[in-house]
Formats: structure tokens, sequence, C-alpha cells
């Protein structure tokens, strides 16, 4: 009996599967925002590799599997989309609130300096600062494969709000992980 093997030659002309069946091209737009999130999912991986702080890799992992759940959601056949599970395979509005709450609770304990700051810290920061940038790109590819005509349905309006909020959190994170004050983006101005 031969092992399993990784490679299906199903990709070879170009497609690839979605959740449920059906296949679609890997030029797609809606493949190119999957990709950011896979990309994502990536960086924050090594922001999780990178910290000490128990609570924070523990609150990067969330993510990074919240983020498992919105590809789910938007890979799926649009036909089979009652075979989705909340918080599974489906993204829920308790998702965005727990993301939220979360955002408010660190700032209140933390808050943001009203500056725009240069990444790069440490590499738990930096890797998390790659990890928003790849989550906003995400938005703005899944806000462009909403904006074409005849799609074969809009995505479920949690993903794209999910996808914002998220970025918002990454950014909180990033700055709670450079754990010392971060060079502004300018040097002050002299007049």
């Amino acid at each position: 009996m031969s092992e399993p093997r990784i490679y299906t030659k199903l990709g070879d002309d170009g497609s690839t599967g979605l959740l449920f069946g059906g296949r679609i091209s890997k030029a797609d737009l809606l493949i190119d925002t999957l990709g950011s999130i896979d990309e994502t999912i990536s960086a924050l991986g090594l922001a999780r590799a990178a910290t000490a702080d128990a609570a924070m890799g523990a609150r990067i992992l969330r993510i990074q599997r919240d983020l498992f759940v919105i590809a789910a959601d938007l890979a799926a056949n649009p036909h089979a989309r009652d075979r989705l599970i909340p918080g599974v395979s489906l993204a829920t509005a308790a998702m965005v609130a727990r993301i939220e709450s979360l955002i408010d609770e660190l700032v209140a304990a933390r808050p943001l300096r009203p500056v725009f700051v240069v990444p790069g810290a440490n590499p738990a920061s930096a890797a998390l600062d790659l990890g928003r940038t790849a989550v906003r790109r995400a938005e703005r590819r899944l806000v462009a494969y909403q904006g074409q005509p005849d799609l074969p349905r809009q995505p479920n309006p949690h993903v794209s709000t999910y996808l914002n909020r998220v970025s918002d959190l990454i950014y909180v994170l990033a700055r709670q992980a450079a754990e010392a004050e971060e060079p502004p983006s300018h040097d002050a101005v002299s007049t």
C-alpha cells in the first residue's frame, strides 16, 4: 500500500478546489483574497514563535484559528453553504464582537500613541505588523471581489467586518509586543 501524496495534479490546469466541491481559477480575486489570508496566518505564526509572552501567544493563536474560519467561509462552494458550521467554517457576529471587546480591553489598559510608528521594535512586533499588512491586503482584495458583476453570491458580511476589525487588533497587539516606545514616522518638526 502506498502512502498518500500531497499532490493531486488537479490544479495543473490552473484551477483549485472549493470547500464542498467545485473548482475555480487560481487567478480569481477570491483565491487572491484567500492567499492574503494564508500569508496573514503565516506571519502571525512568526509572531507567535517570536514572543515569550504566553498570553500574547494565545491571542495570536486564536486569531490564526479564526482566520481559518474566515478562509473556509470564503472558500465554500456557494451551493453548499448550508453545510458550514458557525465558528468552525462560518464567520459569525460573535467572532467580530469578541475582537471588538478585546481591542477595547487592550487599548484601555495601554492607550495607543496618536502617531504613526515605524515597525520593527523586535521580531514579534515586526511579524505582527507584517500580518496586519497582509490582512489589510486581504480586505482590499475582498472588496474588489465583491465589486465584480455576476458573482454567484456575495460573501458573508461578517467576513469583511472581521477582516477589518482583526487588522485593528493586530495593530494593537504589535504595539504591545514592542514593549517600548517605538520611533514615530517622522522626527519632530521645528518651527
